[in-house]
């Protein structure tokens, strides 16, 4: 009994044919992955050039130890608006604690989900309670992670 396999020419023809299509699928692939990866990092960029023009600062804190109140203001310094305005508290004890800040009829007030926003130069007054073993107040934004942000220490504080 004679086994018969394919003609070289078709077995070629197959492998060629195998090889195209597994390059088509890639460049399909590779195509939409760098399309998606370029406009992520330009966004990125672009975010960053933005934030590079942001500052921001704390001001006048005073901490009130009978009531446990914690007040000041928050300044933006640079020439952006900056949104997504909070506070976090970190403690003697290496806990945090995160302070959303809102604006309700002019007042800055504390709230679950920060949309406090200020427009350059602007100023906004806080008073939050914090308890007495803080060590830094800190004010973050929508720039944070691109270095716009302010610290104040325990000594800082009146």
């Amino acid at each position: 009994m004679s086994v018969k396999g394919i003609s070289p020419l078709i077995a070629t023809v197959l492998l060629i044919a195998f090889g195209v299509v597994i390059a088509a699928v890639l460049n399909v692939w590779m195509t939409g992955f760098t399309k998606k990866t370029s406009e992520r990092v330009e966004e990125e960029a672009m975010q960053q050039l933005t934030c590079s023009h942001g500052g921001i600062s704390l001001r006048d804190l005073v901490y009130n130890s009978t009531t446990s109140y914690l007040s000041g203001k928050i300044e933006n310094t640079g020439s952006i608006t900056l949104g997504e305005i909070s506070l976090q508290i970190l403690y003697t004890n290496f806990t945090t604690q995160k302070t959303d800040l809102c604006l309700s009829d002019s007042t800055t007030v504390v709230c679950s989900l920060a949309n406090l926003t200020l427009t350059p130069r602007e100023l906004a007054s806080f008073n939050i309670s914090v308890s007495s073993n803080y060590d830094v107040i800190r004010v973050n934004n929508n720039c944070t992670k691109y270095g716009v942000y302010d610290e104040a220490s325990r000594s800082e504080v009146l």
